[in-house]
């Protein structure tokens, strides 16, 4: 049966793709819901909103959209007895208070979080394949949950993997991203590029080599929007900062691995555990690696792990639960059984 009434609280980055999934699943499953969007991006909840009262049948009351820049709306939604179940997609940190603030009324919860995947690149993998592997930092300028943020490339062929890595970031089109030749847009705010431009401070700090970007550019070009230049570090030993914690921006970080032992122990060295890769030149040994590693989607030589009957979600401090898929249903329903006499 339905869990009742969902409290669903998107995030700013994919606002409209999280918003839609989180109503289509609820809604099917026979829930009610109140959708709060994050107050970066509350025009496309809004939007659905008029959508569903002004172009569908849906009764009034089903759909609810509550925008406001107090993130404490959202923790109303969180402590409300009236409220049976959260799913979130946001902040690790943020999630950590819903699971803790829903305690008190028991609630039934969907928690989608943060990341810190890594590609692992075997040492028989295409080097040049791998590299647009890391590519995918420049993709919505970083501010992806599940974009592989860190590369472990073996040291037998680590300089070559690190010029493949230079060679295609330095010629990322960056910029305006409406136009169909740029790749990497801005940050969502100053606030988030300066989050961004910290870390990457840190990361020269602590000794990481920075060997492309590391800046905000310049030009007219860049005068509307949040920029961060394309970022690569390499030499970046695994208890550093900037490759354990979710900068959410255009940096990349290199590891040197010794064997796929050291490369397995290195890749789940980490809090997190949504997403990741493995780049091999066999299927076979990508997916023994990838057998290995605790996150809950894995692309191999190149796969794309999401799609809508695709699970997706995270092990350890990456959530609770799965998204889309049946798993995905499963999340909006409480089982209920039945038992009665034999006639």
């Amino acid at each position: 049966m339905a869990a009742g009434v969902v409290g669903a609280i998107t995030p700013w980055n994919f606002p409209f793709e999280v918003a839609i999934i989180k109503l289509a699943y609820a809604l099917a499953t026979g829930n009610t819901v109140v959708l709060k969007p994050a107050p970066d991006t509350p025009l496309n909840a809004t939007l659905l909103g008029r959508l569903i009262a002004e172009r569908t049948d849906i009764p009034a009351g089903v759909v609810n959209i509550v925008t406001s820049s107090d993130h404490l709306r959202g923790e109303q939604l969180t402590l409300s007895p009236l409220v049976d179940m959260i799913s979130f997609t946001g902040s690790t940190a943020v999630g950590q208070g819903i699971m803790e603030r829903g305690s008190r009324t028991m609630k039934r919860l969907f928690l989608e979080l943060g990341g810190k995947s890594a590609t692992v690149v075997l040492d028989d993998a295409d080097l040049l394949a791998a590299s647009f592997m890391g590519l995918a930092v420049c993709t919505h300028a970083g501010q992806g949950c599940a974009i592989p943020t860190r590369m472990l490339l073996p040291k037998s062929h680590y300089d070559e993997g690190v010029n493949a890595l230079i060679d295609m970031m330095k010629n990322v089109p960056y910029g305006d991203p409406q136009r169909p030749d740029v790749l990497q847009g801005p940050q969502i705010s100053a606030k988030q590029r300066d989050r961004v431009m910290g870390y990457i401070q840190r990361g020269q700090e602590e000794g990481a080599k920075l060997v492309l970007g590391g800046g905000i550019p310049t030009g007219p070009e860049f005068d509307n929007g949040f920029f961060v230049e394309p970022t690569l570090f390499v030499d970046v030993d695994n208890s550093m900062t900037i490759a354990q914690e979710e900068i959410f921006g255009p940096v990349l970080v290199v590891t040197p691995y010794e064997d796929e032992d050291d490369a397995v122990r290195i890749a789940n060295d980490s809090r997190y555990g949504l997403g990741g890769g493995v780049m091999a030149g066999s299927f076979e040994r990508a997916k023994a690696v990838a057998d290995r590693l605790r996150t809950g989607m894995v692309s191999i030589n190149g796969g794309a792990p999401y799609g809508a009957d695709l699970p997706f979600g995270g092990f350890k401090y990456s959530g609770v639960g799965r998204q889309n898929g049946d798993a995905g249903f499963a999340q909006y329903l409480e089982l209920k059984s039945y038992a009665w006499p034999a006639s």
